[in-house]
């Protein structure tokens, strides 16, 4: 092989290199929700809850409904006057309860003839507007973001839909991706999840019209660590569920009628059966403050490719002269 063949091999093998570390860099993205805060819910648009519980805080972005439900049993509050439940519009509240903390609404308040304030030292305070203790339109934009870079990522565990059980499989220590569709996930009795522990889970649902309903999930991993992504879905229907981990939604209007979720949900609204909604546990996403340790550090390696291809060009000029 002569001096040029060779110059122009590795010259290849330079660019498909940074290549690949632009990719690694670009899969990088940590999984975080911090936008959200802790919030076990929180909405853009309506919420409609009755007949059940949400053990963490609340945010609902337009008009809050409630009846015979309570908020904020296992929030983690040590100020009475932290928002356990923050209504951007108008709050109708029946029978029920607020514990923990205070309650901010925007619009007009409509309780039910007594304090809904379990903690001492809470307050409620209607009438604020914009005012309120969370920005929803920073939430929105930045949850709708994520959900749209997050479902962009390449799938790098396998996902095997046999006898209507949906097998997820990663080994990744920091962060598995799996990309799935509405299609599969709808058509499995059975969803099975198994990651390294510890490990991160993103799951990338595809689709307009999710339906997550009437399964069992199983397998090894964390609802702490694990996030469905709904980033295409408009409408997701659950019942008969079971949920292990936080959903992103942020474009879809949820109707969870029955089962429970141990995660947070995001979503453009929420409401379920006229005769109540599923229970909203309160375990919150572990978000990830730094790329994942595993990715390469893209800077530092284009830094030393870069480095070794002038290397190689000088080589080829001096190749050259001695030839000359």
């Amino acid at each position: 092989m002569n001096l040029l063949s060779a110059v122009s091999r590795s010259r290849s093998l330079v660019l498909a290199s940074l290549a690949f570390v632009a990719a690694a860099r670009a899969a990088s993205l940590p999984l975080n929700l911090s936008e959200v805060q802790d919030f076990n819910l929180v909405t853009w648009g309506n919420a409609t809850l009755l007949n059940s519980d949400t053990e963490g805080r609340v945010a609902v972005g337009g008009n809050a409904t409630f009846s015979s439900y309570s908020i904020g049993t296992h929030a983690a509050v040590a100020n009475p006057t932290t928002g356990v439940l923050v209504v951007g519009g108008n709050l109708t509240a029946g029978h029920g309860s607020v514990s923990r903390g205070s309650i901010y609404v925007g619009g007009n308040y409509s309780g039910p003839g007594y304090s809904l304030n379990t903690a001492a030292g809470s307050v409620t305070a209607s009438g604020l507007g914009n005012a309120v203790p969370f920005s929803f339109a920073a939430a929105k934009a930045a949850m709708e973001a994520k959900a749209q870079a997050y479902g962009a990522q390449a799938a790098t565990g396998s996902s095997v839909l046999q006898w209507s059980t949906l097998t997820l499989s990663g080994m990744d220590p920091d962060v598995n991706v799996f990309n799935i569709t509405a299609a599969q996930l709808a058509a499995a009795s059975s969803l099975v999840i198994n990651a390294p522990v510890g490990a991160h889970v993103l799951v990338n649902v595809s689709g307009a019209a999710v339906t997550f309903s009437n399964k069992g999930l199983s397998g090894a991993f964390s609802p702490y660590t694990t996030l469905f992504n709904f980033y295409q879905a408009t409408s997701v229907s659950m019942s008969g569920i079971g949920v292990q981990g936080s959903i992103l939604a942020p474009f879809a209007n949820v109707n969870f009628q029955g089962g429970q979720m141990n995660g947070q949900l995001i979503a453009n609204s929420f409401a379920g059966a006229a005769w109540g909604v599923g229970e909203m546990h309160h375990y919150t996403f572990a978000n990830q403050e730094v790329p994942p340790a595993s990715v390469p550090d893209a800077a530092g390696t284009i830094g030393l490719l870069a480095g070794g291809f002038g290397a190689l060009a000088v080589w080829r000029r001096r190749g050259l002269s001695v030839r000359a």
